[in-house]
């Protein structure tokens, strides 16, 4: 976007936020009490997504966020993909191989992870797991599942991601989606992933796409509370590509990086410092800058 711009509200007091939170949170299933669970993270009617913080965390004793759901058509192109990378993907995505979108915040990768769903196979049977609802899913053969994630000491129905992802292995899935991946849901997810189950689709908050998986998930896993060895040697040999993004301008989200860690072939299409797209040549496993051409800077 272009940024933000102040408005009075003065019907938006803190008792109506107050108040909203407590009825998200009862229509939600999950707890929450300014004190004790100040956090709520759900959806508003039409899909937007919906994040609040009340209490003595906050200096102010209120944060809300509201990240409005918008359908605007995008296509791969529209993210700076395109050709014979484009159909590489897409083919990735058809052979129900395991994919992360990696990216900072608002980058654009659910939007990308959306976009790319529509290239599943018709006559495959779609699980999805989130939190919030954000994955919108074409096929007939779907299920998708809301998660609280709290801890289960805080949730009313008790319903948990290790217990979720125990269901989804026996609900004879193809293609499992997690949303995004983050505390409550990364060791499940390293569960699932040991399964031998392919067809997994995330996103995940990294900056390159070896930090997705060297730092981002084993961080996550130490900080739900468990420990695992390798973490990260165990993702390369089971992630078949990363896709990373990066929020380059106003409105404009671009695919930056291609990475198949289990060959360690990476290709670069953006150069963030530049700011130009970058054709390879040739495809190897190292980055060969003789090899890279420079197209019109943007």
């Amino acid at each position: 976007g272009i940024g933000y711009e102040w408005q009075e509200a003065p019907l938006l007091t803190y008792d109506y936020w107050r108040g909203l939170c407590h009825i998200l949170a009862n229509g939600s299933g999950i707890q929450f009490d300014p004190e004790t669970q100040p956090r709520i993270a759900t959806s508003l009617p039409g899909g937007h997504r919906f994040e609040a913080l009340l209490g003595k965390s906050v200096e102010t004793g209120l944060s809300i966020s509201i990240r409005m759901y918008r359908e605007i058509p995008m296509e791969l192109e529209d993210f700076g993909l395109m050709g014979e990378l484009k159909s590489e993907v897409i083919a990735a995505v058809e052979a129900a191989q395991s994919l992360l979108i990696s990216g900072g915040t608002s980058s654009g990768k659910t939007t990308f992870l959306n976009r790319l769903v529509q290239y599943i196979p018709l006559n495959l049977r779609v699980l999805t797991v989130e939190d919030t609802r954000e994955i919108h899913i074409p096929h007939v053969n779907h299920v998708s599942y809301i998660v609280n994630g709290t801890p289960i000491s805080q949730t009313s129905k008790g319903l948990t991601y290790p217990l979720m992802i125990d269901h989804l292995m026996r609900s004879r899935p193809d293609i499992i989606i997690s949303g995004e991946l983050s505390i409550p849901n990364a060791f499940p997810i390293l569960r699932l992933l040991n399964t031998g189950h392919g067809g997994f689709m995330c996103t995940v908050h990294a900056n390159s796409p070896e930090l997705a998986l060297e730092e981002a998930i084993p961080t996550n896993i130490r900080l739900s509370g468990m420990e695992v060895l390798n973490a990260a040697e165990f993702m390369r040999k089971t992630i078949d590509l990363v896709i990373q993004l990066h929020k380059v301008g106003p409105g404009k989200r671009q695919v930056t990086d291609l990475w198949f860690p289990k060959t360690g072939r990476r290709i670069k299409l953006y150069d963030l410092k530049s700011k130009a797209h970058r054709k390879p040549r040739k495809e190897s496993n190292e980055e060969d800058e003789s090899n890279l051409g420079l197209q019109e800077r943007i």
